[in-house]
């Protein structure tokens, strides 16, 4: 049998997440999946929470975010590209992504590069958070919505409940494709934060 390691529990979560769901992982499920007793898990992963928390830096660590100084749009893209990689690859595990903040430093490495870049751009350290937190929140919606995809889950309106003559607009959407929702999503995104620094810098001259 293979060594109990804090890496091997944590890909085994990330199965079991990606099969049956994140609510599926539970340590007393990743010791039946282990073969060996819950209580052999507590010296690795302590709590569900630290579970969590580890799926958060193992898809990080998977996404390869940069983590050498670049230009904060370069970032911005970088990281909607991984975050929707990641929910193809990980759909069920990537709901972490949005329970947890991360934690320690090899999950929170990129994000200091990407304050970085946008401290670069003028922004202050605050403003520069909040570009990031700006970045982050619609790209995992998009992931979300991926994952779902994925699945086979994404939710639709149901049109045939909506009177074409009231909602034509609706109508108009047969066949519609959701990637586009997800490209508009990122480039009003980096329209937004561009106008955004380009205010402060007018502002501060």
């Amino acid at each position: 049998m293979a060594a109990l390691t804090r890496r091997r529990i944590l890909e085994c979560a990330v199965a079991i997440a990606d099969r049956d769901g994140l609510d599926a992982v539970t340590l007393r499920r990743i010791a039946g999946e282990l073969g060996v007793h819950v209580t052999s898990l507590y010296n690795h992963v302590e709590t569900r929470d630290a579970i969590t928390d580890g799926i958060v830096e193992l898809l990080l660590d998977q996404a390869h975010l940069p983590v050498t100084p670049v230009d904060w749009e370069e970032w911005v893209r970088t990281f909607f590209a991984a975050m929707s990689a990641l929910a193809i690859q990980h759909p069920g595990a990537f709901a972490a992504l949005s329970r947890r903040p991360v934690q320690g430093a090899r999950a929170a490495a990129s994000f200091e590069i990407a304050m970085a870049a946008f401290a670069r751009a003028g922004l202050s350290a605050g403003e520069a958070y909040s570009a990031v937190k700006a970045a982050v929140f619609p790209a995992l919606m998009v992931g979300a919505e991926r994952s779902m995809s994925a699945r086979g889950e994404l939710p639709e309106t149901v049109m045939e409940d909506l009177p074409p003559e009231s909602f034509p607009q609706f109508h108009a959407l047969e066949d519609y494709d959701p990637t586009l929702a997800w490209a508009f999503s990122l480039e009003t995104l980096v329209a937004g934060l561009r106008a955004q620094i380009s205010d402060r810098a007018s502002t501060a001259r």
